[in-house]
């Protein structure tokens, strides 16, 4: 038999073998989309598909060059991996028979056992190279409309170069797919691989087990058990079973061996991903490795984790997906690098993945499975350099940060009261919007009461009646405005009478009932931003997200102030209109 643990460990270098094929493929494709930086957006047609087919023709043939460097290193492998898993197989089992009196032959003299195992490499290699077939198709047309996506949105004027060429190479980090199913399935090479030899391996050392277990003459088996089972597999794992039907043994009963497991079917035992396998069992000589107790403490909930308490197999789940997200900026990250362009926001989001997995392990005990958040080519000066990004972007927040709040203030004057008058949108109609413009009156005349800098905002309802009191800052520059449980609009001043800031967007962006957010300046300069159908959270926030270090790299206020404009007159390709002091 092989442990749980063994065929963990089992796929682990074969995984990271096509782990790197996946990091060099990549890598080229996002060197490729460096070089579309070259183009002039009024590149004619002409040129543009000579260049496109030219680059497409070049990852088709990259790709196929890559896969053939590591054929024969993907062969060899998995030859070892069957020849040391039905080693470690047989020796299990083969000490079974020896402690109840029997002498099972030497592999080397079976010529059965021989067969079975050169089939079982045969056929894994066979599923491996068909699978593979499908990599240079897929991953030639995963960058063809990748790329073409890339330029449209940059001869159109939608996104700059530099942006449209990260989000690209983003999206082909995060989801490129390499390997076409039959049915049309995509995945990555990693997950095709882990899935491919693992079952390969279980399934011809499952093989050799009932061949030998013929030899002896052995008609029970007891399936092993491990912490973390999927659901469907901890209902018949540690359990004894009976080959070739139901049986009733000395008043015990036997369920039968496939129908209780699903053993021989993808989704049962020794099937896809499956991590369990079994070994002879003797009634009467044999003694359970696993007492219905022990099986029911596998599946308890025992592991407490953010005030809860939760099973080995949850608590897998959890650090898994913790672990995906670290390999996740990881590749991100050199991708951009590999683009050639500004890579600080993967950088920093690396870092808040590999702290929240940190906070996860000291919190929950569990060891670092550190094959699982891996990344060929993402090494110690990598990992360096990431850091050091990271930490220049959070400096460069913090200084835009200060500039957002250390502005000059105006005085409210009754001049600037009086500036303010109602402005045309989607949200409101002609009453609605006087009563808005009231409202900012009302806003200010309330802000005069306070020390210079304080911000008061007010939150109303659709129909502009208030859903809750004139809520005031704590401190200069700032205030909380909080979120309503119905379609609402949020009015707010600003001491400055500059547009809105960062953070301003981002709340209007994630509170779905925040339909128009505004701010009146002390000069009476009134700005919104409100949503309209269809509204694009995701590409709204990223807008923003892209332009960070531009708003940080600000020279004063007015420069801040410009940028700003300029992104929110794009927000309105992501169904989100705004309007302008006395350019409404």
């Amino acid at each position: 038999m092989l442990t749980p643990d063994q065929l963990e460990a089992l796929p682990r270098r074969f995984v990271q073998l096509w782990q790197q094929v996946e990091d060099d493929i990549l890598q080229d494709i996002a060197r490729r989309m460096k070089s579309l930086g070259e183009l002039d957006p009024l590149t004619p047609t002409a040129i543009w598909q000579a260049w496109w087919l030219a680059e497409t023709r070049a990852v088709r043939s990259n790709t196929v060059a890559t896969l053939a460097r590591y054929t024969g290193k993907s062969r060899a492998e998995i030859k070892r991996l069957l020849e040391t898993a039905g080693a470690q197989t047989l020796a299990a089992d083969d000490a079974v028979y020896t402690a109840a009196g029997l002498d099972p032959p030497p592999v080397n003299q079976s010529p059965a056992l021989l067969n079975l195992l050169n089939a079982g490499y045969r056929q894994t290699c066979g599923t491996w190279q068909n699978l593979t077939a499908t990599t240079a198709n897929t991953v030639t047309g995963a960058f063809e409309d990748r790329l073409s996506r890339a330029w449209g949105l940059i001869s159109t004027g939608a996104l700059d170069y530099s942006t449209a060429i990260r989000r690209t190479v983003d999206d082909l980090a995060d989801t490129m797919p390499y390997i076409t199913y039959p049915s049309g399935h995509t995945d990555t090479l990693e997950v095709a691989a882990r899935r491919a030899v693992l079952t390969g391996v279980n399934q011809t050392c499952a093989k050799l087990q009932l061949a030998r277990m013929e030899e002896m003459d052995c008609e029970f088996v007891e399936v092993t058990a491990h912490e973390g089972a999927r659901p469907t597999h901890a209902v018949w794992q540690g359990r004894v079973y009976h080959r070739g039907g139901a049986v009733v043994q000395d008043g015990e009963r036997y369920e039968d061996f496939e129908a209780a497991t699903g053993y021989g079917t993808g989704p049962g035992l020794c099937g896809w991903n499956c991590r369990h396998n079994f070994y002879p069992f003797y009634p009467g000589i044999s003694v359970r490795n696993y007492t219905d107790e022990r099986l029911a403490e596998l599946d308890a909930r025992t592991i407490p984790y953010g005030g809860g308490l939760y099973t080995r197999y949850e608590i897998t789940q959890m650090q898994r997906a913790l672990e995906r997200k670290v390999r996740k900026y990881k590749r991100r990250y050199l991708a951009e690098t590999a683009a050639g362009v500004d890579a600080s926001q993967s950088a920093a989001k690396l870092k808040a993945a590999r702290q929240q997995l940190s906070a996860f392990l000291a919190e929950t005990g569990e060891r670092l499975d550190g094959a699982r958040a891996e990344v060929p080519g993402f090494g110690q000066r990598e990992a360096k350099q990431a850091d050091a990004a990271a930490s220049a972007l959070q400096s460069a927040q913090n200084n835009a940060t200060l500039k957002e709040i250390n502005q000059d203030y105006k005085e409210i004057t009754a001049q600037s009261i009086q500036r303010i008058q109602p402005f045309a949108c989607e949200t409101l109609d002609a009453a609605g919007s006087r009563a808005l413009a009231n409202a900012h009156k009302k806003l200010l005349l309330e802000a005069r009461k306070v020390p210079l800098g304080i911000e008061k905002a007010r939150c109303y309802g659709l129909d502009m009646q208030p859903l809750s009191k004139i809520i005031i800052s704590g401190q200069q520059g700032r205030v909380r405005i909080p979120d309503q449980d119905v379609p609402y609009i949020a009015a707010h001043t600003h001491p400055s009478g500059l547009t809105f800031s960062p953070s301003d967007i981002r709340r209007f962006a994630l509170r779905e009932n925040m339909r128009m957010l505004t701010a009146v300046g002390n000069d009476g300069t009134v700005y919104a931003i409100e949503k309209t159908a269809p509204f694009d959270r995701s590409g709204l926030l990223a807008l923003f997200r892209d332009s960070e270090i531009r708003l940080a790299a600000a020279k004063d206020p007015k420069e801040f102030q410009e940028i700003m404009q300029q992104l929110l007159k794009e927000a309105k390709q992501y169904g989100a209109n705004f309007y302008a002091g006395r350019d409404r």
